[in-house]
């Protein structure tokens, strides 16, 4: 007997010879008992019975022992088919991946991986991939989205981060196409002339910039008393000049690969105790080229990692 599609057991489909349902499954609670395993598993013909799989396959989702712990993933069987992890990014609806880390796994505690990403650009929705690598074959990707939001002005070499608040500096751009107008004796316009392929950036920045705090991600100074970042003036001239390039991040989202050129100043602003440094600066290379990146410095990916 059926009442407002529900039947005596007291659900729709409790009678029903082959109980089905559409809805994806995406919560599980055990509560009230004390339970040896948990398996989960993707496969149509799974057979029930009082003991779980010998081991997982491409069907489980989730096997959780409960010995002591409370994991319910493949660690184990993916130590078995795991050479190498990779962890890859790239710009949201673009198709390459970038590789950014490589590890070699022999143990569980390989697995774990703690990587500072200092190629993302502000606003922009990055999507980051875990790969597992197996004889150089790639297993599945697993995916996930970042979006960086920041307020700064930033110049990074390696670990180190200097940068300044961009109310207190600028960056101003100019795009180099070089080129030239041949003017004929027999045509009243000239001819453009471009004989090379290059089209880069250069740029010219100000402020009083100051290390970043690695532990809080602050600048390392009293906000109250501006002064206090005259001390880091020398400093800061001395890690422009060392010639190695560096990245150049902005808040409104653009990021270059740069090389300061000749000559930064330090200079006051009206009052002595409010100084500025103002240095130049050339694009390098493409921040999204693995290639760049590698012959450059700012990666340490060998070539046979690089996404062809």
């Amino acid at each position: 007997m059926f009442i407002c599609g529900s039947n005596f057991v007291g659900g729709a489909l409790a009678c029903a010879l082959t109980p089905t349902g559409i809805e994806n499954i995406n919560y599980v609670e055990l509560k009230n008992g004390i339970y040896d395993d948990l398996y989960i598993s993707k496969s149509a013909d799974f057979e029930l019975k009082n003991e779980c799989p010998a081991e997982w396959d491409f069907n489980t989702v989730l096997w959780a022992k409960f010995n002591n712990t409370t994991d319910a993933g493949n660690i184990d069987w993916n130590l078995e088919t795991t050479s190498h992890i990779l962890l890859k990014s790239r710009t949201e609806g673009n198709y390459k991946w970038k590789t950014i880390f490589v590890k070699e796994v022999n143990s569980i505690e390989d697995f774990h991986i703690n990587y500072p990403d200092y190629f993302v650009a502000s606003g922009q929705p990055v999507e980051y991939a875990v790969v597992n690598v197996l004889n150089g074959c790639e297993g599945t990707y697993a995916i996930t989205r970042v979006v960086s939001q920041f307020r700064k002005l930033f110049l990074i070499e390696g670990n180190t981060v200097w940068g300044t608040e961009i109310t207190d500096g600028f960056c101003d751009t100019t795009r180099n196409i070089p080129s030239s107008t041949v003017e004929l004796l027999n045509s009243r316009y000239p001819v453009f002339v471009r004989n090379t392929i290059a089209n880069y950036d250069t740029g010219n920045c100000k402020g009083s910039f100051v290390p970043l705090d690695e532990d809080s991600c602050e600048f390392a100074f009293d906000s109250e008393q501006d002064y206090g970042r005259i001390k880091y003036q020398r400093d800061f001239m001395n890690y422009i000049c060392d010639g190695i390039p560096k990245i150049l991040k902005l808040p409104d989202g653009r990021l270059w690969l740069v090389q300061i050129t000749p000559n930064p100043s330090d200079t006051a602003n009206q009052q002595y105790n409010d100084r500025e440094i103002t240095w130049s600066w050339v694009e390098v290379g493409d921040v999204n080229s693995e290639e760049d990146l590698y012959y450059l410095g700012f990666s340490n990916i060998e070539p046979e990692w690089w996404t062809n």
